[in-house]
């Protein structure tokens, strides 16, 4: 049984439903990472569209005349799929909300930018404790905000952006229902599924994700677990899992593992934190989106809010261990995993470190399950070594 069947019919008739939307006036806008607000595009009465794919080394390399090769395959893939018309969404946009938070991010805003594709940049400062910085981000949302206004026809007032708020805090809710269930010694879905329902929930309405999301709640409820009550109970960190990339999470869980939580920068929705829908809208999505979440591993200094949130899952979920997934030639993420194996060795916590370019040949892909099933196997003696002295 396929658990989120119902919501990959729905968000495969998308490009369809944008297509008819459009037609009747309603405008499309394309976002590029976790700083964009969905509730400003709501609240303009616009279709969001994160621009969020990977997996597949064809849209990278399509770029490589335009993107260094040494520039992350994430970012250059958002683009790459434009240049092989892979995408049918892209070339419908009424906007593209770009984030500007790092080289890649950046440059990947300059190729929409050269493309001809209708942008906007949000600038997003990497020293976020400022209040500079919180300034800075503050305006730059508010020039997102008159631009979303001149192609929409809408203003996005404060009663919108209220409303927008609460729609998408019902969404939070509905996936922290769902992600509740992992808390348990045998969980009804794991890491693979969760993700995958977050990636087809950019397809869908909010509501319309709500119900269905609310309706698998109920069915998972009493469903039995598809993993070994033994199984290591895993968490996932690094950089971003792409609509698309499923390679890694999906062998883990094959080869016995179960994925309980994640701690990713950008590419599902965070949905442990919620805006507060009382006082300035815009001031409360400032406070959500740039401060109150775990801070992304480009903003720095940030290892302790970083490590604290690590710490909190690793004992609110019970983990056994933590893989670290990160994409080729994002240099931050290695000085990063730095910081995280030096805590979690003190800790005494099993630690594996996956790279990947989305090049998943027969030969990267036996290494790949290989090192995963050699530290999954060590991982599972270690516990059952513990449980031994208890």
């Amino acid at each position: 049984m396929t658990i989120h069947k119902d919501l990959e019919e729905k968000a495969r008739e998308f490009p369809e439903r944008l297509h008819s939307a459009r037609r009747n006036g309603a405008r499309a806008i394309g976002t590029t990472g976790r700083f964009i607000p969905e509730e400003m595009i709501l609240a303009c009465g616009a279709v969001p569209y994160p621009l969020c794919r990977g997996g597949e080394p064809e849209a990278p390399e399509a770029v490589l005349p335009y993107m260094l090769r040494f520039m992350s395959p994430f970012a250059r893939a958002q683009i790459g799929y434009h240049l092989l018309e892979a995408d049918p969404v892209i070339p419908e946009l009424d906007l593209i909300a770009a984030q500007c938070d790092d080289c890649h991010m950046t440059r990947l805003a300059d190729l929409i930018e050269y493309f001809d594709l209708p942008t906007a940049r949000v600038g997003v400062p990497p020293d976020w404790d400022k209040p500079l910085s919180v300034d800075y981000y503050r305006r730059s949302l508010g020039k997102l905000g008159d631009r979303l206004a001149e192609v929409t026809g809408v203003e996005p007032t404060e009663d919108r952006l209220r409303t927008a708020v609460v729609r998408m805090n019902n969404l939070r809710d509905a996936f922290a229902r769902i992600d509740h269930l992992r808390l348990r010694e045998c969980p009804p879905l794991g890491g693979e599924d969760f993700l995958r329902l977050q990636h087809l929930s950019f397809l869908l309405e909010p509501e319309v994700a709500i119900e269905q999301l609310d309706r698998l709640r109920d069915e998972l409820e009493n469903r039995p677990s598809p993993f070994a009550a033994n199984a290591p109970r895993i968490l996932l960190a690094g950089h971003v899992v792409a609509s698309g990339d499923y390679t890694v999470p999906s062998m883990i869980e094959e080869i016995g593992g179960v994925i309980v939580a994640e701690m990713l920068d950008e590419g599902h929705r965070f949905h442990r934190w919620k805006v507060d829908p009382d006082g300035d809208p815009m001031d409360s999505l400032v406070e959500t989106y740039y401060r109150q979440r775990v801070p992304p591993t480009v903003f720095q200094p940030s290892w302790d809010e970083r490590l604290d949130q690590l710490d909190r899952l690793i004992e609110e979920c019970r983990v056994d261990a933590v893989i670290w997934y990160q994409l080729s030639f994002e240099e931050i993420y290695n000085l990063e995993y730095s910081v995280v194996a030096k805590e979690l060795g003190a800790r005494s916590v099993p630690l594996l470190k996956l790279e990947s370019s989305y090049e998943y040949s027969r030969d990267a892909m036996g290494s790949l399950e290989t090192r995963i099933e050699s530290f999954l196997v060590s991982v599972s003696a270690s516990s059952r070594s513990l449980k031994i002295l208890e």
